[in-house]
């Protein structure tokens, strides 16, 4: 597997649980197990506490719409809220290894130099999180010195920032643990006791040296001229791809390098305190407050089992034409994408009901495989999608304008996917076979099951479009309907509510575990001048503005075989972005580019993330079929792509009349 995801692993910040076979000290094993309790119950709480945010959103849209009064201040609170909740996640997420990383190299050596390598990305995740508890404690520090209260409200904001200090020590407390854990494993697993000893004697030094070096004074990081800050990122850039090919996650190793490159220009002080300041800054952002609640909606969604009735009511519709079960995966992908806004989440639900059907009814494996792996695409795609609100606090841009930017070419992958089956039947109509037709009654009893969740994304999205509610409000409305739904169904019971707590606090630490790196290592870009010595380093080879736009997107298409799609975000929106800016294209155009060219690397082998996703779904099924499966949807993807280059109305006419 090229990436990981908020992977339940055994052990986090690297450590695999292929070490579990070897007896850990006792000691350690309960010391481990405490804490991973009581973080589960801290996220647990904190996510509890959001969707509580959330039933009182709707209270106050309630109260304005309908009796001219509002819960005044609302809006601010909330953010500070939803930062301290967000960060109570970390701690139980970085116990259960939700950091997203690339595993290439861990895959391909023996397991104890796995075990080496996932002991020496522990340590890291212990540097960059003790760091960042202790920064985020000093900004409180002057928060409170100076004094500084909500707008509205003129409530204290201290005590918010202390709350989310107190959950970053928690998650170093925490990883601590996971790291001593992780290097009695390597050293269980180590077949040369010299190893060990060479090994343990540089981890020994290591972390002391890591820590001290980001508190020393900045000529100590003067390895090469300080002013020369361009050669300073190449090397940053370098050294943050070995680090994330070592395993380290993504976040951490950009935000370690982020730190060390900005006391390189600046000085180790003023690094330090803008790893506070831009940390808290990012967290306290609204458009990244919605988060939490979009994925609470779609956990409830899953659990509620929308994607079977989803699915249900496409097959009724469209089931009787040929390739009909096809048509149906990729229209119930499209629904059940808006609700979760994952592609995987989407291809699990969708394809563990699809790829039985279409077998019961002897579609052609490589049919099968390549409509379902280009179906779960759309969860990304198609709002509300949990990689446009990174792109929106990444850039700056409107959550809402991008949502509602992303319908029409959401809309149109579906149509294009859908008119590949069609042409892959009018090549091979052996392949599959036209079903049944639905009565009216059918088409009526499966619509049924459908309704209400249909009925709640109209209004979300009608919400933001019509400006009835913010982005904020229009999250809270999706995460109660949500809840609301999966009661009203009775598919909520303690065991699945806490199990939806799990799986979203999993996600949000995957999530600002990067959007925490990300905020440092662009800062340093960003002093270093590198967006600009990169826009004014293309405009040199003289390329028209189109042959630049297709440059990157060719990037994207060749990053996306071997990347993970959130990861190929962070590291390239700081560079590319700033140049797309430069040549006077629509931000939110690029935007939507940049996820199409994300949904095409999903599908495209042999390392596209969809593909192992079928795997995993028919383990029996050969690769190559599904590689040949994939290969004309991540054709129809180009022509999306060609489409959307071509006509950029596509997607912004939509919200510029918002």
């Amino acid at each position: 597997m090229v990436g990981s995801i908020g992977q339940e692993e055994e052990l986090a910040g690297g450590a695999s649980g292929a070490g579990s076979e070897y007896e850990l000290p006792d000691w350690l094993t309960k010391t481990y197990s405490a804490f991973e309790k009581s973080a589960q119950r801290f996220a647990f709480v904190a996510v509890t506490a959001v969707l509580i945010m959330a039933f009182a959103n709707v209270f106050d849209i309630v109260l304005r719409n309908f009796f001219a009064t509002s819960l005044y201040g609302l809006n601010e609170i909330n953010v500070l809220l939803v930062a301290i909740a967000v960060s109570s996640c970390l701690p139980f997420g970085m116990a259960r290894g939700s950091a997203l990383r690339i595993d290439i190299v861990r895959g391909r050596v023996p397991t104890y130099v796995a075990d080496w390598l996932n002991a020496y990305a522990a340590v890291f995740v212990l540097v960059f999180f003790t760091l960042l508890a202790w920064r985020v404690g000093h900004t409180a520090a002057d928060i409170q010195r100076t004094g500084q209260t909500t707008v509205l409200t003129d409530i204290p904001k201290a005590p918010f920032f202390w709350g989310v200090t107190l959950a970053l020590c928690f998650t170093a407390l925490v990883q601590a643990t996971v790291t001593l854990k992780a290097f009695f494993v390597a050293a269980r697993a180590t077949p040369n006791m010299a190893w060990l000893m060479v090994l343990g004697g540089v981890v020994a030094l290591g972390y002391p040296a890591l820590t001290l070096a980001s508190l020393a004074p900045a000529d100590m990081f003067y390895v090469l001229n300080p002013g020369n800050a361009l050669v300073l990122s190449g090397l940053i850039f370098a050294i943050m791809w070995l680090l994330i090919l070592g395993s380290v996650p993504i976040g951490v190793s950009m935000g370690i390098l982020g730190i060390i490159g900005t006391a390189t220009i600046l000085d180790s002080s003023l690094a330090m305190e803008v790893l506070g300041s831009e940390t808290t800054s990012f967290i306290t952002r609204e458009g990244l407050s919605v988060l939490p609640l979009f994925l609470l909606m779609g956990a409830f969604a899953s659990v509620a089992g929308i994607g079977t009735d989803l699915y249900r009511l496409a097959n009724a519709l469209v089931g009787h034409v040929r390739g009909g079960l096809a048509h149906a995966s990729i229209m119930a992908c499209a629904g059940f994408g808006m609700l979760t806004g994952s592609s995987i989440a989407t291809q699990m639900s969708i394809g563990k009901i699809a790829l039985k059907e279409m077998q019961e009814h002897e579609y052609s494996q490589e049919l099968s495989a390549g409509s379902i792996a280009a179906g779960g695409t759309l969860g990304q795609l198609i709002p509300p999608s949990s990689a446009l609100i990174l792109f929106a606090v990444m850039t700056e841009q409107s959550v809402g304008q991008l949502f509602i930017g992303a319908v029409v070419p959401g809309l149109l992958a579906a149509v294009l996917y859908m008119s590949t089956v069609t042409v892959w039947l009018w090549i091979y109509p052996s392949a599959a076979a036209k079903g049944p037709k639905s009565s009216f009654r059918e088409i009526y009893e499966a619509s049924k099951g459908s309704w209400s969740v249909l009925a709640l994304l109209g209004l979300v999205l009608g919400g933001i479009y019509f400006g009835f509610f913010t982005e904020l409000e229009a999250g809270s409305v999706g995460a109660a309907g949500g809840f609301l739904i999966a009661v009203a169904r009775g598919r909520i019971n303690l065991k699945t509510f806490w199990s939806t707590m799990g799986n979203t606090t999993g996600t949000l630490a995957m999530m600002y575990s990067l959007i925490f790196g990300v905020a440092m290592l662009s800062f340093f870009f960003g002093i270093a001048g590198l967006p600009q010595a990169f826009v004014a380093w293309v405009d040199g080879f003289g390329f028209s503005n189109l042959g630049i736009i297709l440059c990157l997107v060719l990037a994207y298409l060749i990053l996306g075989t071997a990347m993970d799609a959130f990861a190929m975000m962070v590291i390239t929106i700081p560079i590319f972005v700033p140049l797309v800016a430069s040549m006077g294209y629509d931000p939110i155009w690029w935007g939507l580019m940049t996820l199409v060219c994300m949904e095409a690397g999903q599908i495209s082998p042999p390392f596209g993330i969809n593909i192992f996703v079928i795997n995993a779904l028919d383990p029996k099924m050969p690769i190559g079929k599904v590689y040949k499966g994939c290969w004309p949807f991540f054709a129809s993807t180009v022509v999306k792509i060609a489409l959307l280059i071509a006509f950029p109305a596509l997607v912004t006419w939509l919200p510029s009349t918002m």
